[in-house]
């Protein structure tokens, strides 16, 4: 178990021994970047919760099998990034189906949250101009860099926790994070 500290590794023994509280206490270690994980790939905080549900409890039913070959919040969020994705094509074919534009709120929350109360009119219609155009920017990138830069910039993994999650090499995470940042700055100039 690379990078594990000696009470993960502990918990991770335990778990895999069929020790439920152990798991629940890796479960509330490993929350927090297993929901950023799953936010990143889906935007939604309502399916963001939902993929990590699925995500803990397929850990649950695997972890005997676990063999530490990467660090258990390595192998934790590979299995959310997995079940993301999955629910992700699962939505986008339901919005095929329907034949109704998909339409995501969640650009709309962001430009919310980040753009302060106190500013002027003015300001406030700038900043959200600006926060649509990147994020209209970002929709229009390939998945794979989408999905790269979106991991990155959560500030939750590393590009070698990101390359292991993706199954790719480190030099690849790096490379696509950066043209997808060149690309979203060539259409925004």
């Amino acid at each position: 178990m690379v990078g594990d500290t000696s009470e993960v590794r502990a918990l991770v023994a335990a778990a895999r021994g069929g020790d439920r509280t152990a798991f629940d206490e890796l479960v509330s270690i490993h929350f927090r970047p297993v929901f950023r994980t799953a936010l990143a790939a889906l935007g939604r905080r309502e399916d963001a919760e939902d993929a990590t549900q699925d995500a803990f409890v397929l850990a649950w039913r695997k972890v005997s099998r676990f063999r530490g070959d990467s660090s258990f919040k390595t192998w934790l969020l590979t299995i959310v990034w997995r079940q993301a994705l999955d629910r992700r094509r699962s939505r986008a074919r339901w919005w095929q189906r329907a034949a109704t534009p998909q339409r995501d709120d969640a650009a709309d929350d962001v430009v919310n949250r980040l753009v302060s109360l106190e500013a002027d009119p003015e300001r406030r219609t700038e900043a959200r101009h600006r926060v649509r155009q990147v994020c209209r920017a970002i929709e229009r990138l390939s998945p794979k860099l989408r999905d790269t830069l979106l991991l990155a910039a959560s500030g939750d993994h590393g590009y070698a926790e990101i390359a292991s999650m993706l199954g790719v090499p480190v030099g690849t995470v790096k490379w696509r994070v950066a043209e997808a940042r060149r690309l979203i700055e060539k259409e925004l100039s």
